[in-house]
């Protein structure tokens, strides 16, 4: 106890400044595990799933609509998933599907859902076609609001080795 008080004597300005900076580090580091790590303890959708339980779809709905899409000649792969309101579809196609052939079978899939799915959910489709010798390829990416009436795709025309296009074309279909 004795060295404790010579040393203050000794360092009294540097005791308290040292003291001061670690109440703020403590401080500091306090608020930013708060704000950051905990978030409040709020979920991070809020309010905007009020009501999903009413029109959920089921993880054994999805997998057979996963299993239709696949049984199609054109489609290698699909994936899909929920996350939160929102409907993913990951399509991948056989090398002789051409977009517009795509596009049809990404209208095709959102048969699937009732009227009141439709009118909740957004949909997401990211359509996928490697390229080969004969064809080009194409990636692009639909989608179709709840309140929407079609699907609404971006990069809509197919690339090829001689043009780039333009990754903000819009084009809605019906």
């Amino acid at each position: 106890m004795k060295k404790i008080k010579n040393f203050y004597k000794e360092h009294r300005v540097f005791t308290i400044l040292m003291s001061i900076v670690l109440v703020c580090v403590i401080l500091i580091v306090t608020v930013l595990v708060q704000v950051f790590y905990n978030g409040n303890g709020k979920d991070k959708y809020g309010d905007r799933l009020e009501g999903i339980e009413a029109v959920s779809i089921a993880d054994s709905r999805l997998s057979d609509l996963e299993t239709n899409l696949t049984n199609d000649e054109k489609v290698k792969e699909v994936e899909v998933k929920i996350t939160g309101k929102i409907v993913y579809f990951t399509i991948q196609f056989e090398e002789s599907v051409s977009l517009k052939d795509a596009k049809e079978v990404a209208k095709k899939a959102l048969e699937n859902f009732s009227e009141d799915e439709l009118n909740f959910y957004d949909f997401n489709f990211t359509l996928k076609k490697n390229s080969s010798d004969k064809e080009d390829g194409f990636l692009i990416s639909g989608a179709r609001n709840k309140s929407g009436s079609g699907l609404v795709w971006n990069n809509n025309r197919e690339v090829t080795k001689d043009e780039e296009a333009d990754p903000n074309t819009t084009e809605k279909d019906d």
